[in-house]
């Protein structure tokens, strides 16, 4: 039965009967129809969440929940790997490569591009190109930090004998010929069976005698470019030879006065590859005599020593 409304009038002293208006059926009909609708998609949440009939079908469920938060965890470890790998090369643009005076990579090079509509596939394939492209650039790096440690080790650095130069590089009186004449070298008064060492690494070209420089050695230094000369010799030192490798501080012969010479003492030359004459002082580490670098490589090689043997500090079973 329909419910009916009154209202008091005051200026009739009566009750008058309400009827209700099209707005007031409208309210009533959305409210219904909010309710019913509310109380389907409550009905239809229920049947999914709980109208699972078989075994195999929760499995799935549960399969799938797990494998979501899989997906979630991987989305998370290729985004973080993939900054990485941006500051890796903002690094190896900024750092390495200045340092080393290497050529910086173009940015065409660097911003890898990929194809195809899969937006996972795009992405493994963007990471991937750019860890290869590092893998590449630091390769390049690596082999160029070797070429120009070897140039380094080459380089003629220290004194071949300690002692004091006398003569220096330039035109001078000859002291035998009595005329003046171009010295292409220093020498060095030292008394005879002084050590004489490389002055830098390389092989050994000659060890042979001669009017002028009596016995001498010459060491070819390919990586830095340089060839030097010791001579004036009383011997060469034990398994010298053409062909030999020899390091920086390696004794190579002892000093004399063979060859022509007014007294015992060492002339030492630096020359290019094709034989231009240089002057050797353009060269020396200022006060590296032989023995202060033979104090300073043996040094090192103890720090070399203790940083190998070091490890590194075990973490402990609570991870602290």
């Amino acid at each position: 039965m329909r419910r009916v409304e009154y209202v008091y009038n005051s200026a009739t002293r009566s009750y008058e009967r309400v009827e209700p208006t099209w707005r007031d059926w409208g309210i009533y009909a959305g409210v219904v129809f909010g309710l019913a609708l509310l109380l389907l998609s409550l009905s239809v949440w229920m049947m999914d969440r709980y109208s699972i009939t078989t075994p195999e079908q929760q499995a799935l469920r549960v399969q799938n929940q797990g494998l979501a938060r899989q997906l979630q965890w991987a989305n998370k470890k290729l985004d973080r790997l993939l900054r990485q790998a941006e500051v890796l090369a903002e690094r190896d643009q900024t750092f390495y490569r200045r340092f080393l005076r290497v050529e910086p990579l173009p940015e065409g090079v660097r911003q890898v591009g990929v194809g195809g509509s899969d937006s996972y596939r795009r992405f493994r394939d963007k990471l991937e190109r750019q860890i290869r492209l590092q893998k590449a650039s630091y390769r390049q790096l690596a082999e160029t930090t070797v070429h120009r440690d070897r140039r380094l080790q080459q380089v003629p650095a220290i004194r071949p004998a300690d002692g004091r130069i006398v003569s220096g590089y330039g035109m001078r009186n000859h002291p035998v010929l009595d005329r003046p004449k171009m010295h292409e070298g220093v020498d060095f008064p030292v008394r005879p069976g002084t050590p004489v060492v490389a002055t830098g690494g390389g092989t050994v070209d000659q060890t042979t005698y001669s009017a002028n420089y009596g016995r001498f050695i010459s060491i070819r230094h390919p990586e830095s470019g340089h060839e030097t000369f010791y001579a004036h010799l009383s011997e060469i030192g034990e398994g010298i030879r053409p062909g030999q490798s020899v390091a920086r501080g390696d004794t190579i012969g002892y000093s004399g006065s063979t060859g022509r010479t007014t007294g015992p003492h060492l002339h030492y030359e630096v020359r290019t590859l094709d034989g231009k004459a240089l002057n050797p002082l353009q060269f020396f580490v200022p006060d590296m005599t032989p023995e202060r670098y033979r104090a300073l490589e043996e040094h090192s090689q103890e720090d070399r020593a203790q940083f190998a043997n070091t490890r590194p500090l075990e973490r402990s079973g609570d991870g602290r």
